[in-house]
C-alpha cells in the first residue's frame, strides 16, 4: 500500500499523524490570517509610538478610517433581520399532506431550537462570514438543551481543512481546536467518562500554555489556556472523532470513536423488539453519523468554490479603507501646516544665516532687532474632499449599498425617484446574499430538526405534549421562517407600495392598507389598524346618520304632501256636491271635470279601504 494513503480507514494514531500535522499547519496560517484581518478592520494606531519611531512627524496626523468595519455591519442588519424577526424558527410542510397546519409543530419545534443564548453563535457565524468570506457551524450533542442539540461557531483559525476543499463533506479529514485551563484539562483525564488519556493530558499541561495567540497579540504571562484539537474523519463510511495535541503528544489525547450527535434509529434486534413490547414505546438505538457535522455558510458565490479562495469584505474593501485613510490624513495634515506662521530672515545676501540663531519661538511684544519676512503655506484644494467622496461610493455601490452612495452624493441632483430606486435596488441586492445564507442555515436546521425528532419519537424529550408528539411521526420538509417571514414578506411590501396609488381610490383601500401595515409593522401594527378600522367604522356610521336624516326629511315630505293631496281630494269632493257654487260659465266648462275629479277620488279611496280590510283579515290567519 502507498505509504501517503495509509491514513485512509484507519485509526492508528502513527498513520494518521502527518495528516493530523498539515491540518494544524493550515490553522497556524489561518490564525495569522485572522489576526491581520482583524488588524485591517479595526486599524488600531498607536499616534503618539509612531512618532517616537519616526514613522510620523511631529506635525503629522494619522486618521484611520473603518471602511471595511462599516460596510460589514451595514449588511448586518439584513441577516439579523432575518435570523430574528420572525416568531418562529423555521416552517414545516407536511411531505405527503401539504395542506396539513403545521402551527402546533413549528411552536414546538422553534422553542427547541431557539434555547437560552441562541441567537450569538448565529451572530458570530454573521460578522465572521462577511469579514472573511466564510463562517464554520457545527451541530453538537447537548443535554442541557430542549431539544438535546446546539449549534456553535467556529473561528476561522480555530478550523483546519485541506487548502483544496470544494465541499467539506467530500473532505477526508477535518479539525477544530478547543482551548482548555489546566483545570479542565486534568479534571477530564481524570473522569472515565470523557476518556481522556492522563499520560498524554500530563504531556499537555506539563509545558507552558498555547492557547494560539502571538505575544505580539498578549503577552505570555497572561497566557492561561492550552489548545488541543477535535479531528474528525471517515472509517467504513462512518465519521470518527478522536482528540489530539500533535506538538506534544505522541498519541491520542481521546482514543477515536463513531461520532454521535444525539440521533436515534430503531433497533430492530430481538433484545429491541422485547423491549418495545413490554414498554410500549418503539425500541431504538445510538445512530452514528456518516457527514460531518460542520456548516459552510458563503458570504458571496462565485465560480471558484474552492473554500479557501473565498472572499469577504476585509479583502473587497482593504484597498478603499487605506487609500481613504490615506487621503485624509495627507489632507488634514497639510491643512494644520498651512494653519501655521512661518518667518525667514528678509536678506539677499546668501551668508547672512552664517552664526544666527535658528529655531527662534517669537513672542508678543518682543523687540526683533531684523526685518523678518512672514508667509504660510498653501492650504490643499478642497477637491481632495470630493475624491475621498468619489472613492467611498464607488466602494458601496460595490457592495450592492447603492442606497448608501446616492445619499452620500454631496450633489443637489438626488431625486425621490432615484433614492426610491437606490433603496429598493439595494433592497433587492441584498436579498440575493440573504438568500444565500438562508441555504446554509436549512442545512443546519434539517440536521437540528431530524436529531430531536428522532429523540421525541424514542420517548428521551419528556417535556413534550402528546398531541405535539404525534406530529413529529410525520415527515417534513424544512425551511428557515426567513424565507416565508422576511424576503418573501419585503416582496410582498414592495409590490404593495407600488400598487398603492392604484388602491387608494378604490373601495379596498382601508383593508389594503391594514394588509401593509401588518406586513410592514407587525409589533405595532394592531395600534394602527385598530385605530384605522375606528376611523371608517365612524365615517360608516356617520354615512348611516346622513342617511336617515335624509331618509326621515323624505317621509315627512311625502306625509305632508299626502296629507295636502287628502285635503284637496276632500275639498273637490266638497264642491262636487254644491253645483250653486258655480256661475253658468263654470258649470259648464269646471264643473264636470270637478265632479270626475271627485268620482275618481272617491273609487280611490273605496279601493285604499277594502285592501286595508283584507289586510286585516289576513293578519289573524297568519
Amino acid at each position: 500500500m502507498d505509504p501517503s494513503l495509509e491514513y485512509i480507514d484507519t485509526i492508528d494514531y502513527k498513520k494518521m499523524q502527518r495528516r493530523i500535522k498539515d491540518l494544524v499547519s493550515v490553522m497556524s496560517e489561518l490564525n495569522t490570517k485572522s489576526v491581520a484581518s482583524r488588524r485591517l478592520r479595526y486599524v488600531e494606531i498607536d499616534i503618539e509610538g509612531e512618532r517616537k519611531a519616526g514613522r510620523l512627524q511631529p506635525d503629522e496626523l494619522y486618521i484611520p478610517q473603518h471602511i471595511i468595519d462599516t460596510n460589514i455591519r451595514r449588511e448586518q442588519s439584513s441577516y439579523v433581520q432575518y435570523v430574528t424577526q420572525s416568531p418562529r424558527a423555521v416552517v414545516l410542510s407536511d411531505k405527503y399532506t401539504p395542506s396539513m397546519n403545521p402551527s402546533l409543530i413549528e411552536r414546538d419545534a422553534s422553542a427547541r431550537m431557539r434555547y437560552d443564548g441562541w441567537q450569538l453563535p448565529l451572530y458570530s457565524c454573521i460578522d465572521g462570514m462577511q469579514q472573511n468570506g466564510y463562517g464554520i457551524m457545527e451541530v453538537v450533542y447537548d443535554e442541557d438543551k430542549p431539544g438535546h442539540v446546539s449549534h456553535e461557531f467556529v473561528q476561522l483559525g480555530d478550523f483546519g481543512y485541506v487548502a483544496d476543499t470544494r465541499s467539506l463533506q467530500e473532505t477526508e479529514i477535518l479539525a477544530r481546536s478547543y482551548f482548555f485551563s489546566r483545570t479542565k484539562l486534568l479534571s477530564l483525564a481524570n473522569n472515565p467518562k470523557f476518556g481522556f488519556d492522563l499520560t498524554q493530558v500530563m504531556k499537555i499541561v506539563e509545558g507552558e500554555p498555547t492557547n494560539g495567540l502571538s505575544d505580539a497579540v498578549i503577552d505570555s504571562k497572561d497566557k492561561s489556556l492550552y489548545k488541543i484539537d477535535k479531528v474528525m474523519f471517515r472509517v467504513g463510511g462512518v465519521v470518527q472523532v478522536a482528540w489530539t495535541c500533535e506538538s506534544r503528544c505522541d498519541d491520542w489525547v481521546r482514543p477515536p470513536v463513531p461520532l454521535f450527535i444525539g440521533r436515534r434509529k430503531p433497533d430492530v434486534s430481538p433484545e429491541g423488539q422485547i423491549k418495545s413490547q413490554m414498554t410500549g414505546i418503539p425500541a431504538t438505538q445510538e445512530a452514528y453519523e456518516t457527514d460531518y457535522p460542520y456548516i459552510l455558510f458563503p458570504y458571496l458565490i462565485s465560480e471558484n468554490d474552492t473554500i479557501s479562495q473565498l472572499k469577504g469584505r476585509v479583502y473587497l474593501d482593504q484597498d478603499c479603507q487605506e487609500a481613504v485613510s490615506s487621503l485624509l490624513s495627507s489632507y488634514c495634515t497639510a491643512h494644520r501646516r498651512a494653519s501655521g506662521l512661518y518667518f525667514s530672515k528678509d536678506t539677499d545676501d546668501p551668508n547672512a544665516d552664517l552664526a544666527m540663531q535658528k529655531n527662534v519661538y517669537f513672542e508678543p511684544g518682543a523687540l526683533i532687532n531684523s526685518k523678518i519676512k512672514q508667509f504660510q503655506l498653501t492650504a490643499p484644494d478642497a477637491g481632495v474632499i470630493q475624491a475621498i467622496e468619489t472613492i467611498v461610493g464607488a466602494n458601496q455601490q460595490e457592495t450592492s449599498q447603492v442606497n448608501f452612495a446616492a445619499m452620500n452624493r454631496r450633489d443637489s441632483r438626488k431625486t425621490a425617484t432615484e433614492i426610491s430606486a437606490a433603496s429598493q435596488s439595494a433592497a433587492s441586492l441584498s436579498t440575493v446574499q440573504v438568500v444565500l445564507f438562508s441555504q446554509a442555515l436549512r442545512q443546519m436546521y434539517s440536521l437540528m430538526f431530524e436529531i430531536f425528532q428522532s429523540r421525541i419519537l424514542a420517548g428521551l424529550v419528556q417535556d413534550i405534549d402528546p398531541q405535539v408528539k404525534q406530529l413529529y411521526s410525520r415527515s417534513y420538509n424544512v425551511r428557515p421562517s426567513g424565507d416565508t417571514d422576511v424576503i418573501e414578506r419585503q416582496q410582498l411590501i414592495q409590490q404593495m407600495q407600488q400598487a398603492w396609488p392604484v388602491i387608494q381610490n378604490t373601495p379596498c383601500n382601508v383593508v389594503f392598507m391594514c394588509d401593509m401595515i401588518e406586513k410592514m409593522f407587525p409589533e405595532q401594527a394592531q395600534k394602527y389598524v385598530q385605530i384605522l378600522q375606528q376611523a371608517q367604522q365612524q365615517q360608516q356610521q356617520q354615512q348611516q346618520a346622513q342617511q336617515q336624516q335624509a331618509q326621515s326629511a323624505q317621509g315627512q315630505a311625502m306625509q305632508q304632501a299626502i296629507g295636502m293631496a287628502q285635503t284637496v281630494g276632500q275639498e273637490i269632493i266638497k264642491m262636487s256636491k254644491h253645483p250653486e257654487f258655480f256661475s253658468e260659465t263654470g258649470l259648464m266648462h269646471v264643473f264636470p271635470i270637478i265632479e270626475n275629479a271627485a268620482t275618481t277620488i272617491q273609487n280611490m279611496q273605496k279601493q285604499a279601504q277594502q285592501a286595508q280590510q283584507q289586510q286585516q283579515q289576513q293578519q289573524p290567519k297568519q
